[in-house]
Formats: C-alpha cells, sequence, structure tokens
C-alpha cells in the first residue's frame, strides 16, 4: 500500500493519467453527448414531443459541441491544456443538472445544448496533455485506452437508467455527479502551459514554417493544409462519420423500442451492450500498429454499416439486436480513435487543432443528422432512414489514407 500510495500521487503516473482522461471523456461524451438516446421514449412520452423536437433537441447537443470545438485550441494555445478540460468538465455537470431539473422542453433544450458544449471543449487538449504528460512510445496506447471512455459512460447509463425507473431525470441528476468527480480529478493532473522550453521550441518550428509569428499561425496552418489531399480525405470521412452514426446514438433506441414493443429493460440492456462493446475500441493504437490505420478503418467502416443496417431487420430477436449493439459499440470507438491517431499525423506540429479541427467536423454531420432523420421519419418511417445511412456510412471507403500509418 505504501509504495502504491507514490505512484497514485504522480500526475503523470499511468492510473492518473489513464484514470483521469478516461473518467472525463466517460462524463462529457458517454453520458452528457451520447446517452440522450437512451432516454428518448420517455422524453417524448414526459413532454409530448413528436420525433422532428426530438431530432432537432439532439442535433442542439451538436451545436453546442461544434461551437466549443471551435474555442478549444485556442483556449489550449492561450493557457494550456487543463483550462478546457476544465470548463468540459464544468459545463458537462451543469449541463445534466439541468436535463435533470428541466419542467419544460426549453430547459431541457438548454440543458441538451450545454452538456453537448463539454466535449467540444475537454477532448481535443487531451492530446496535448497526452503529449506532455507521457512518452512517444506510450502516447497511442493511452490515447486509445482513454477514448474508450465514451464506451464507460454509456455503459454506466444504463444501470442508472433502470435505478432511475419511470425517475429518469434522476439519472441525469446522478450523471452531473460523475462529471463533477472527473471535473476535481483532472485539476489535479492536467498539464497547464508547456515549460518555457517546450514554448520556445514550438515557437521556433513556427518560425521556421512559412512566415507564421504570434497567433496568426493557426489560420496559415489551416489554409496550407486544406491543399494537402490526405487531410482532405481525414476531413471529409470524419464529416460523413458523424452524419452517419449520430443516426443510431439519437433514434436506435427509439426504433427497437416502437416496432419490436420491447420492455424498458430490454432497450436500457441493448444500450449497455452498445457502452460494454464500445471498450473494444481501446484496441485502436495496437491494431493500427500492427495492420496500419488504412486497412484498420476500411474493416471498421464496413463493420458499422452493416450494423446499422441489420438494426432495421431485428424483428425483435434479441440476437440480432445484441449483434447490431456490439459491432456499432465496438467500430464506432475504434474509428473515432482512428480519426484521432490520424488527425495527429496530419496536424503533427499542432496536435489539439487537428484533433479539434476534425472532430469539429464529426459534430457538423452529427448536428445536421438527428433533424434530417426525424423530418425523414415523417416521410418515410425510421426503418427506412436507417437502411439510407447504412449505404451512406460505405462512402467511408472512398476516403481512407493513402499512406500507412502505424502511428500517433
Amino acid at each position: 500500500m505504501n509504495r502504491c500510495l507514490p505512484v497514485l500521487l504522480q500526475r503523470n503516473s499511468p492510473f492518473n493519467v489513464v484514470g483521469a482522461g478516461l473518467l472525463i471523456v466517460a462524463a462529457t461524451y458517454g453520458l452528457s453527448r451520447y446517452t440522450y438516446g437512451l432516454f428518448v421514449p420517455a422524453i417524448r412520452q414526459d413532454f409530448t414531443l413528436d420525433q422532428a423536437t426530438v431530432g432537432a433537441i439532439g442535433s442542439a447537443s451538436y451545436l453546442g459541441y461544434l461551437l466549443a470545438t471551435l474555442v478549444s485550441p485556442f483556449l489550449v494555445r492561450r493557457f494550456g491544456a487543463r483550462l478546457p478540460i476544465l470548463l468540459g468538465g464544468a459545463t458537462a455537470t451543469l449541463g445534466m443538472s439541468l436535463i435533470g431539473l428541466a419542467n419544460n422542453p426549453i430547459w431541457l433544450a438548454l440543458g441538451v445544448t450545454l452538456a453537448g458544449c463539454s466535449p467540444g471543449l475537454a477532448y481535443p487538449p487531451l492530446s496535448d496533455a497526452i503529449k506532455q504528460l507521457c512518452s512517444a512510445e506510450k502516447q497511442s496506447r493511452y490515447y486509445a485506452i482513454i477514448n474508450s471512455g465514451t464506451s464507460f459512460g454509456v455503459m454506466v447509463s444504463g444501470p442508472l437508467a433502470l435505478f432511475a425507473g419511470p425517475r429518469w431525470q434522476l439519472a441525469w441528476l446522478c450523471f452531473a455527479f460523475i462529471a463533477l468527480i472527473a471535473t476535481l480529478w483532472n485539476l489535479f493532473i492536467m498539464p497547464g502551459h508547456a515549460s518555457e522550453a517546450d514554448d520556445q521550441e514550438r515557437a521556433g518550428k513556427e518560425r521556421t514554417d512559412d512566415t507564421r509569428t504570434g497567433h496568426e499561425p493557426m489560420r496559415v496552418l489551416l489554409r496550407r493544409k486544406l491543399k494537402d489531399r490526405a487531410v482532405c480525405r481525414l476531413l471529409l470521412g470524419a464529416l460523413l462519420f458523424g452524419l452517419v452514426t449520430s443516426v443510431y446514438w439519437t433514434f436506435s433506441v427509439d426504433l427497437i423500442a416502437g416496432e419490436d414493443d420491447l420492455p424498458d429493460a430490454g432497450r436500457v440492456m441493448f444500450w449497455m451492450v452498445v457502452g460494454i462493446a464500445g471498450v473494444a475500441g481501446g484496441l485502436a493504437g495496437e491494431l493500427v500498429t500492427r495492420f496500419g490505420l488504412a486497412k484498420v478503418l476500411q474493416w471498421a467502416s464496413l463493420a458499422i454499416a452493416a450494423a446499422i443496417a441489420i438494426l432495421t431487420i431485428a424483428s425483435g430477436d434479441m440476437l440480432v439486436l445484441a449483434l447490431s449493439a456490439v459491432v456499432f459499440g465496438a467500430m464506432f470507438i475504434l474509428i473515432t480513435a482512428l480519426y484521432g491517431i490520424w488527425s495527429v499525423t496530419c496536424f503533427p506540429e499542432a496536435p489539439s487543432a487537428g484533433f479539434g479541427l476534425t472532430f469539429f467536423l464529426i459534430s457538423a454531420g452529427q448536428l445536421i443528422s438527428p433533424t434530417l432523420a426525424g423530418v425523414g421519419a415523417k416521410l418515410w418511417d425510421m426503418a427506412g432512414v436507417f437502411q439510407v445511412t447504412a449505404v451512406l456510412c460505405l462512402g467511408l471507403l472512398l476516403l481512407l489514407p493513402a499512406q500507412d500509418i502505424r502511428s500517433m
């Protein structure tokens, strides 16, 4: 016990780096952002909302994220990684508290939007924090494990939803408490500004790259990078990935509840399976090292398209529902990690900027998609929307990296 204590108190110990990073991702992504879909049937019933309105509120979450991703990289450059991570934890705590206390759709939408801001603030700086706290050979592995925090958040949401039962808003207050704990842990762990030597080294790199000085380099960097075909593939793929996956996150529970008349426990178990399976996404770093990013992304894209498609033919078959949940959960976390690793290789001089831009575009797709899906469900039905989404998902195969990427 006495030997373990110094390790626990070290900021850059694996327990603290991975633990604090994983918990903040679980709170901001897994709970604040993606758990909304689990409660869509209860929200529709209690607030008397149609699918289009529920989709619009879901889009509000992604709008919050979209705006936050614009701010986060600038906060990192000005204040270091700690401040935006803590702001992300604080907005998660406040937003989910508002959802838990909302008594009308306006307060609900405000809470959902605020909670949606949290991962946009907290997630991009994690790449900088990992680079400051970890040795180079551990960065890909630690990042992939931390990225799987989304799955742990989704996994935890299920039991809490069952515990809350009809008082579903109580679950959101529990989520807010988890976000508070994550914020306090990261206050202790995450670094602020890089050291003066690191600042000088970064400044030296910026001076040797074109004519960038001061805070202007961000614009110059982005303008230069957008001329790179590899970067364009990355960004277009990220946009399409967000577009197709948010349909599943927002409406999968509503689809199986409406068509298969599953009891509440069955829906929650489906959601928990999605979360549990996502833990497998933590193997992204190992898979990239062994097989290369392009090959892993190719097979993962095919698998997630299949997961979306087979949900429409489940017809109450729990094995088929479980198969869809397992494949989607694992592939979603895996692919987000792949895009994170790819973004760092494309933006080695500004990792948080590459992260921020990549996940900004993922969120841009996620912002549009729930509203379109809600409208599409009125024109056809939700099963038809999922089938079209699965076909669109195959477009990711046209946007694979051309180069062989095997590390972060």
